[in-house]
């Protein structure tokens, strides 16, 4: 089976400052180094369950999250636009979907470095009313393609965002928020022990597992953190209405929009 594992730098144990994530802080390798370690921990729990397996490792983190080289090189790490708009186009393909190193969504209170795409740039989104984060924005176009999101590890604020769009979906805590930017963690290795633990337990208990459905029609709203000049417009198939100066909601019938509307493309 086909197993595709999203990254992101801000969710493993010993991770709680934006100085370990952005790019060219002195602390951003030490915290690659613990992401992915937690990542081949995820690897091995997925061929403790399937050892046949085939694992594409997403490096969703803007500035890079994944040390190339610690990386288990079982797998192949998709990190070029090439190579992403690849597996994009056949996620349908994939039997799993799971989130290591996750965080909540931004306005999440106590919440360790939460934010929705860009902590500099957004306040909030909203899909059909409903606050979302880049976890929600992940399981709605697994859902489309039919791929049920199975796993994910980061803080306990994740963890209940993801509980409560996905019922029955697998967890690890790794670290419990103090404040955006203060937590207490696990051990890193016991992080490590229960990541490839649940795993394993999530590509086992896959079936159990619903892919994320919702009826159109639909709504994505965002806002930003200061005004901006202009909005994306002329999207075919989405009506774009501008309600203030930070703010734009789109609205669309077809999903498969969805993704052009976050990415551009």
């Amino acid at each position: 089976m086909k197993h595709l594992i999203m990254t992101d730098l801000e969710g493993p144990a010993g991770v709680e400052r934006f100085s370990q994530t952005y790019e060219r802080e002195p602390f951003k390798q030490p915290a690659m180094r613990l992401l992915t370690l937690e990542v081949n921990a995820c690897i091995e729990g997925i061929f403790d369950a399937d050892p046949d397996a085939d694992i594409a490792v997403f490096d969703g983190h803007g500035a890079g999250g994944i040390v190339r080289e610690l990386l288990d090189g079982r797998v192949r790490y998709v990190r070029e636009r090439a190579d992403r708009e690849e597996v994009w186009g056949r996620l349908s393909e994939f039997a799993t979907y799971m989130y290591v190193g996750q965080h909540a969504m931004a306005c999440m209170p106590n919440a360790p470095l939460c934010h929705t795409g860009s902590s500099k740039h957004v306040v909030y989104k909203r899909f059909n009313g409903v606050f979302i984060g880049e976890f929600g924005e992940g399981a709605l176009l697994a859902g489309y393609h039919g791929v049920p999101m199975v796993f994910l590890s980061g803080d306990d604020k994740a963890v209940v965002e993801a509980q409560g769009l996905i019922p029955g979906i697998y967890t690890v805590t790794t670290k419990w928020g103090m404040g955006w930017q203060k937590a207490r963690h696990l051990p890193p290795e016991e992080a490590r022990r229960r990541i490839r633990a649940g795993a394993r337990a999530a590509v086992l208990g896959r079936d159990r597992i619903a892919p994320l459905k919702v009826d159109p029609p639909y709504t994505y709203e965002v806002r930003y953190i200061h005004p901006r000049p202009s909005f994306r417009t002329g999207i075919p198939g989405v009506n774009v209405t501008v309600l203030d100066e930070r703010t734009v909601l789109y609205r669309f019938d077809d999903l498969a929009m969805l993704r052009p509307i976050m990415y551009g493309f």
